[in-house]
């Protein structure tokens, strides 16, 4: 079987900064764009090392609720994403979705998600083809009081 990633557990007290290779992001940025109208979603894959969390590679999953103003997946299906990828020896690092109103801030909905899964580094794509695009990292800071914006760079 699988053994627990090290990298998750305490993540959320650790990692201050997101690092996407330029493949990664601009895959992530491909998917969003193709699913706009509606809010894409997906899942982000790499190591984490310090205080910083690495993005090597991205994969969509689909938006069950189809939806131009939220987001959520089939859990068996994110589940799959995790487990194929600890076989290629990468770790889960956290989810991306697009918002497709102007914001790269969370939304209410969004924030209650982030309480199921702490250690989870959160992506949001604001994304419009009239505007630019705005690209922010998020996690929650200390188990639920406070979300922590996150540096992000891409390499």
């Amino acid at each position: 079987m699988f053994k627990t990633s090290s990298s998750i557990v305490n993540l959320q007290e650790h990692v201050r900064e997101v690092i996407f290779s330029r493949r990664a992001y601009d895959a992530m940025l491909n998917i969003v764009k193709n699913r706009y109208p509606l809010e894409a979603c997906g899942v982000m894959f790499g190591n984490v090392s310090g205080y910083t969390a690495t993005v090597v590679e991205v994969e969509e999953i689909k938006n069950v609720l189809e939806s131009k103003y939220r987001f959520w997946f089939d859990v068996g299906e994110w589940m799959n994403s995790i487990l194929k990828a600890k076989k290629r020896g990468l770790e889960y690092i956290g989810l991306f979705h697009s918002h497709v109103r102007g914001s790269p801030i969370p939304s209410l909905a969004d924030r209650h998600r982030m309480l199921e899964c702490p250690e989870e580094i959160w992506i949001i794509v604001s994304y419009t083809p009239e505007e630019e695009v705005d690209v922010t990292a998020w996690r929650i800071d200390d188990w639920g009081s406070s979300i922590m914006k996150l540096a992000l760079s891409i390499i």
